[in-house]
């Protein structure tokens, strides 16, 4: 998503304690009717005690490929599929019968439209761009440098620092100007330094140079020009915080007024850069890391002219490239596609439009177009009524903590009652008819939406936050945490198989969509989350003695996740992965005590050979399945604070005293920590 959240993952470990609620369960039973849990996914070779992953979806590894269009492969992936068909006809449609200009039809069918014409695309190359690092090429005064780097953000190519508008972490309610560190061309600034990601850098150099030579370089030029590129980001990256640090807001929030950060950028004129942009003059700015800003501003006085030139043109023309020629795209993904992710081909045109709608401010129409055609009513209300449910169990599981004291208890109940949520849909639907969208010049279109984006965003300045806005489309397959608004979001594309089905035990939809609810919960409640309080500000709302308690418990949850190594000099990293492996045992959790409150299990029968609780973690294994490619996995291990499929099922699960009771997991299996290593919070 291009729309900007401050996220911020919280820590949340899973406890040993009895369930919620005293429930009378019957003896075990068998059922008359059967099981809804996925059984053909199952390998019953594995042992589940050794390895639930493979024992949930062992038989669908084995016989699964990932598509040549995909990195990965899993649930996400075959719903995301699934929806794109759906999409494709909509889109079709739109493309075919546009209605009124300035409609969601007109808009929608001119944008897709413009971007499968390849035909048309083809016929210009690479003329659309050349103008543009024309342009940068006859700079000849440093100083141009600072306008070109205005011109650039205005249309959201991400040159040499990220500058925004957003929400004020201490006071929530106004926007604030934000400034930090950006303008790589690689994932982030590990890629520039780790031993194992020097053939990733080298690759990229190649690449950088042969893009040049697509725009009529030669080889040599193209060589000398992708080195400057490259050096510089290496200089640039020198100064960034790593991505672990990123998520620490006490590193992030530096508040300062701006005299200060002029100072900070030396000679760079920051009202000249201001004036460029069209952003106003803002009396205070949030820098993510300071010392980042200084070294730009000391790069921008010592590397030489050319150097500039060559990075600014490096920058545009890698902005642009997916949006020019097929050969030009190929040149595009034969790198950020095949090396960086190891996929063997291309989505199809269809394919490649919607991800790209989906990001744009638009994929609000797109998500409403989905909404009016394919989303059940149905589904939001059951959907609504088990956020209850976890709402009633976390409630119940903070009562009754040993490790937090009662002042920080009221704290913590009052920031569960506060959280809001988004289910489905926006109640009310955002006006994009302004934007002028042509079925017959697909690059004008892109240029368009970037620029309504950065004055949209710009004009956000000192005005009230926007509560009711969503920060994702609602046909996507996802939902999310706010920590500045304490609220969750499920939009209608994940209220689908096989997350959520109104046909399905309810085994299966808490042991998913149930774990999903309280996972978006938990992170509230993690390692950063929180240290938000109730009405969403950055406040502590602690005790010394509680928060010390806390960590020393998810220092144990990261113990577990360090220790998983899927490739050889490619491990788990538990500090950026933190918030998340939290927020999933702490998911996992109220999900099934969740679910012990139901008449399901409390009925106690057996379908299929499985106990209403071994169903349910069954359901919740076989969420999380998924395939990746070397590459992918590198690149995730390296970017997502998500750790990967196979470990966000055992590594919870290590912790899970109920699935041990659930699955006969004795002591010294590896699915069950010892007493010294359980991870034991909420």
């Amino acid at each position: 998503m291009k729309k900007t959240l401050f996220f911020v993952s919280a820590a949340l470990l899973v406890t040993a304690c009895k369930p919620a609620e005293t429930a009378i369960i019957e003896e075990p039973k068998l059922a008359n009717s059967s099981s809804t849990v996925s059984l053909e996914l199952i390998d019953r070779t594995m042992a589940p005690q050794e390895d639930f992953f493979s024992f949930c979806n062992g038989t669908w590894v084995k016989n699964t490929l990932i598509p040549p269009t995909e990195s990965r492969w899993g649930s996400f992936n075959e719903l995301e599929k699934s929806n794109d068909e759906k999409l494709t006809d909509i889109l079709e449609n739109f493309a075919a019968n546009p209605g009124e200009k300035g409609s969601l039809q007109q808009q929608l069918g001119a944008y897709y439209r413009a971007f499968v014409d390849m035909r048309r695309r083809d016929s210009l190359g690479i003329s659309p761009v050349l103008p543009l690092l024309k342009e940068i090429s006859n700079i000849n005064r440093k100083d141009f440098i600072v306008r070109q780097i205005a011109e650039q953000h205005r249309e959201n190519i991400g040159s040499s620092f990220n500058f925004g508008i957003g929400q004020d972490l201490k006071k929530n309610d106004i926007n604030i100007t934000y400034m930090g560190q950006g303008g790589l061309g690689l994932p982030n600034r590990d890629y520039y330094f780790q031993e194992n990601k020097k053939e990733l850098l080298e690759a990229y150099q190649i690449h950088v140079a042969k893009c040049f030579e697509m725009v009529g370089h030669t080889a040599s030029e193209a060589g000398n020009m992708a080195a400057n590129v490259v050096s510089l980001e290496i200089k640039l990256a020198d100064s960034m915080l790593t991505p672990a640090q990123q998520r620490i807001p006490e590193l992030t929030y530096n508040k300062l007024s701006f005299k200060e950060v002029s100072d900070l950028l030396g000679t760079l004129d920051f009202r000249y850069y201001l004036s460029i942009l069209g952003a106003s003059t803002p009396d205070s700015i949030v820098v993510s890391h300071p010392p980042f800003l200084v070294r730009f501003a000391n790069l921008l006085e010592s590397e030489p002219l050319t150097v500039w030139k060559d990075y600014l043109q490096w920058k545009t023309l890698n902005h642009y490239a997916g949006s020019l020629s097929q050969a030009m795209v190929d040149v595009n993904f034969n790198f950020y596609g095949k090396t960086l992710r190891g996929k063997k081909e291309q989505k199809p045109l269809n394919e490649q439009a919607i991800d790209e709608i989906t990001n744009l401010e638009i994929g609000e129409l797109l998500g409403k177009a989905f909404v009016d055609k394919h989303f059940s009513a149905q589904a939001q209300q059951r959907v609504n009524t088990m956020v209850d449910h976890l709402l009633v169990v976390f409630r119940k599981r903070i009562q009754a903590l040993e490790w937090m004291s009662a002042t920080t208890k009221i704290q913590a109940e009052r920031k569960l009652d506060a959280i809001g949520r988004k289910l489905g849909f926006p109640n009310q639907w955002e006006d994009f008819s302004s934007i002028d969208l042509n079925p017959s010049d697909y690059l004008a279109n892109v240029r368009a939406m970037a620029l309504y984006s950065t004055q949209k965003n710009l004009s956000e300045l000192k005005k009230p936050v926007d509560k009711n806005k969503w920060g994702m489309p609602a046909h996507m397959v996802n939902a999310y945490y706010h920590p500045l608004l304490n609220e969750i979001a499920f939009p209608a594309g994940i209220m689908q198989p096989p997350f959520f089905d109104m046909g399905a035990e309810d085994a299966v939809n808490y042991g998913r969509i149930g774990m999903v609810i309280g996972h978006e919960f938990t992170h509230g409640f993690d390692d950063m989350g929180s240290k938000f309080a109730a009405d969403g500000s950055f406040t502590n709302w602690w005790t010394e003695e509680d928060r010390k308690a806390f960590d020393q418990r998810t220092a144990l949850l990261g113990e577990t996740f360090a220790g998983f190594c899927p490739l050889e000099d490619n491990c788990v990293n538990a500090e950026l992965t933190m918030g998340e492996n939290i927020a999933d045992l702490g998911g996992l959790t109220m999900a099934y005590y969740a679910y012990t409150l139901t008449d399901e299990y409390r009925r106690n029968e057996i379908r299929e050979g499985f106990t209403p609780a071994q169903r349910f973690f069954i359901a919740y294994g076989q969420l999380w399945k998924i395939k990746y490619t070397d590459a992918e996995m590198k690149n995730r291990l390296a970017t997502d604070p998500h750790s990967p499929g196979m470990y966000r099922v055992n590594g919870p699960l290590k912790n899970c005293p109920e699935f041990f009771e659930a699955f006969k997991v004795s002591e010294g299996r590896f699915m069950r920590n010892g007493k010294d290593k359980l991870a034991k919070i909420w």
